[in-house]
């Protein structure tokens, strides 16, 4: 199986030993293919910087991104898709509605670069939260790891 770590899945392992042996376990088998977007390490280094993390800290968090495929966004079909899931999310495809009962919606940019990179490369959304709940079944097979589960 391929997955693709939305961002918080990374943070949330860096400091949460227990959470962290769970995705391990669950999505890091020899047989997966674990993917993160480029858009995630600059998220992740500005955490960093915005926290004013140590050195140890920083290395942590250079140690656990190198133990990942990183997935660049210059892609011309990642960026396509960034458009159409960004115009969906704003329910403007008049082709491809937002369902019934959904309304249109503001994602982050860099959500909808890590959503962009999932649905080009086919790969299994993992977060721990609900930013990317209406592009499940349409643009995304999404998975979301409930943190309460490890506090």
């Amino acid at each position: 199986m391929t997955y693709i770590f939305d961002t918080n899945i990374i943070f949330t392992s860096l400091y949460n030993s227990q959470f962290n042996a769970f995705i391990e376990s669950k999505y890091r088998q020899p047989s997966d293919d674990v993917i993160i977007s480029a858009v995630t390490i600059g998220e992740l280094k500005a955490l960093a910087l915005k926290r004013n993390w140590g050195m140890r800290r920083k290395e942590e968090l250079f140690t656990a991104i190198s133990q990942f495929l990183v997935y660049p966004i210059k892609v011309q079909q990642i960026i396509d898709n960034y458009a159409v899931i960004y115009a969906y999310s704003q329910s403007k495809l008049v082709d491809n509605p937002l369902p019934k009962g959904l309304t249109a919606r503001n994602m982050g940019k860099n959500d909808l670069w890590i959503a962009a990179t999932a649905h080009t490369i086919k790969a299994k959304l993992i977060t721990t939260d609900k930013d990317f709940d209406h592009l499940n079944f349409t643009y995304l097979d999404l998975e979301c790891v409930s943190i309460k589960d490890f506090i």
